[in-house]
């Protein structure tokens, strides 16, 4: 008897345990989402495509601290993701999730990272988008399969968002 009393408390410590989690993460949503409007799934005009890889959506965090994860907007789940770069933006293509897209006018700038919350690779195996929306700063994880991969995407969101600085 002490056996079973024991599991059913064991399973309502359970259950309680897993109501506060679920509860606390749909309170940060709801903060977050109060913070900044829901990006954009695709832009009006998207332009030539200059580069596309394939990789991983790491994450969306506060652009001043890279351990705040925005769960807000479906942006908190990583995954696979195809990513394609045109002239007038960029369009992150989750699988599972809604596509994540940024006019070049949203993009601060570019850079690479090592480290991001939960997930570290070589060194600058992480592309760090720096991005504004509704003045909100945001900075978007990306992991590119490959190298050459890699390199196409920095080079080419470093032409668009250079090219936007210098209007």
């Amino acid at each position: 008897m002490t056996k079973e009393v024991m599991a059913v408390y064991a399973a309502i410590l359970f259950a309680a345990i897993v109501a506060m989690a679920v509860t606390g993460w749909r309170r940060r949503i709801s903060s977050q989402a109060g913070k900044f409007s829901q990006p954009l799934e695709a832009l009006e005009y998207f332009g030539e495509l200059i580069a596309s890889a394939n990789g991983f959506y790491v994450a969306t965090t506060e652009a001043a601290n890279h351990l705040e994860r925005i769960a807000a907007y479906g942006l908190g789940i990583r995954g696979e993701a195809q990513i394609l770069v045109f002239n007038e933006g960029l369009l992150i293509v989750r699988k599972g999730e809604r596509p994540l897209a940024l006019d070049k006018a949203q993009i601060d700038s570019v850079s690479t990272n090592q480290a991001v919350i939960d997930r570290v690779v070589e060194a600058e195996g992480l592309i760090t988008l720096n991005w504004t929306q509704d003045t909100f700063k945001l900075s978007t994880h990306l992991r590119a399969v490959d190298s050459t991969g890699r390199a196409a995407l920095l080079e080419a969101i470093s032409k668009i968002t250079t090219r936007e600085a210098s209007k």
